[in-house]
């Protein structure tokens, strides 16, 4: 059964007094446990409690090492977005930026790499990756032990409080910190379907029988909106009770799935159920572009897809934006997910690396990946009210109030396993 509001309310109340619990014990761990000092770098930790100082005292430290590198990773245009702010850094703060655009899966190779090769001094300073592989690296011990976002000024002014310990629902110990926000939401042809006809996630399979052929979603394991989509029907059939602050158990999910939910189907044959009226049943479009292109060319009416896809089709004028409408069906699709840095063990400018990230949180820095990107929103309070509303309505926003008024964040564990069974039961016909 879906979770009553007020169910809802406690079990993040008792969500919000676990993370207090986690940032305490975060913090003396951090004061406990630092890297041992290295023949060329002397970690932080090692020669002064990093809990002790104030914040001067380690920006002055940060350019007194004076350089920081940065390892990201995406599209072209994310690599000129970081490659424009770390110049900007550079000016504000007088420390060097090296910027290198890859991808996350070589990032942790490479950490992987260091961790087996014994070497105590590495070349990544800041890593952005999501969390699914921050949870592998700090599975298997690459990353800094100490609570960064304890030390961060500014990230303690982050849109929701979970974040801090939290990614995914995958506890991060605070060594994990957001920095960008994507967001999936419906899409839809107004040609073709009215504000009064849009179906919440209640209702959607009556509107696929109603217009057969005309709604689609990616691939799960081809594309993020797929995953965010059956992680958010995962959450209506069954309540996201039954997984918020819950560690992944592979027997209580297979029993999960497959029985009743809220409609009477379980997560399979509701899944099964809805293909037979979906476009091209038993085809699904290997990916969020290709997706995209199943919309744009008025083949599809509905369909889940992030923000910043639909946006980035708008500038390439691929798609009519007078033809879009968005919304976020009833109960919500899941929050994220949130992109975020750590700083590796071997890191040899830790305190550089705190400073870099503390500004990735500023306000300013979170307008511009707001402004400069599109389809993006900000992970810091007091930006979104900057942005302008026209700029809101032409890369087609949600209000943000109304994602943070559910605010239901993907569990990666059990969305994870979900796509690997996803494959079998429902994708492999």
């Amino acid at each position: 059964m879906s979770t009553p509001k007020g169910a809802s309310k406690t079990t993040l109340a008792i969500a919000i007094i676990l993370i207090l619990l986690s940032g305490i014990i975060g913090f003396f761990a951090g004061r406990l446990t630092a890297p041992a000092p290295t023949t060329t770098v002397t970690p932080p930790a090692a020669t002064k409690d990093l809990f002790s100082m104030t914040w001067d005292e380690i920006v002055q430290k940060a350019k007194e090492e004076g350089e920081v590198t940065f390892y990201g990773y995406g599209a072209d245009w994310d690599r000129i977005y970081f490659e424009n702010i770390s110049k900007a850094f550079e000016q504000k703060y007088g420390i060097k930026v090296k910027y290198v655009h890859g991808d996350w899966f070589s990032t942790i190779q490479k950490l992987e790499a260091d961790k087996k090769a014994g070497k105590a001094v590495g070349d990544v300073d800041v890593a952005l990756v999501w969390s699914v592989p921050f949870k592998q690296a700090l599975t298997e011990d690459l990353v800094w032990n100490v609570p960064a976002a304890e030390l961060i000024p500014n990230a303690k002014n982050l849109i929701d409080p979970s974040l801090l310990y939290f990614n995914d629902l995958i506890p991060t110990g605070g060594k994990f910190i957001p920095v960008v926000w994507w967001q999936v939401v419906f899409i839809y042809n107004k040609k073709y379907v009215k504000p009064d006809q849009l179906p919440t996630l209640d209702t959607l399979l009556d509107w696929a029988k109603k217009n057969p052929g005309r709604f689609t979603y990616c691939d799960p394991n081809k594309g993020g909106s797929g995953h965010t989509f059956l992680i958010s029907v995962i959450y209506w059939l069954y309540g996201y009770d039954k997984f918020v602050m819950k560690p992944f158990d592979q027997a209580y999910a297979d029993k999960l799935f497959s029985s009743p939910g809220k409609n009477g189907m379980n997560l399979w044959d509701y899944l099964n159920e809805l293909e037979k009226y979906m476009y091209q049943p038993g085809s699904y479009p290997p990916g969020n572009s290709a997706a995209m292109e199943l919309f744009a060319r008025g083949e599809v009416w509905l369909e889940p897809q992030w923000i910043d896809v639909l946006a980035e089709w708008i500038k390439e004028g691929r798609v009519n934006p007078d033809d879009v409408g968005v919304y976020d069906p009833d109960p919500g699709i899941a929050v994220g997910g949130f992109d975020g840095v750590f700083i590796p063990w071997n890191a040899p400018h830790k305190y550089a690396a705190l400073v870099f990230i503390n500004y990735l949180l500023s306000e300013e820095v979170q307008y511009r990946n707001v402004v400069e990107r599109g389809g993006v929103y900000p992970v810091v309070k007091g930006v979104w009210e900057k942005v302008p509303q026209t700029f809101k309505d032409k890369w087609k926003y949600l209000p943000i109030e109304e994602l943070q008024s559910k605010f239901l964040q993907r569990h990666a564990d059990f969305m994870y396993y979900a796509m690997q069974q996803w494959a079998t039961k429902v994708g492999g016909g």
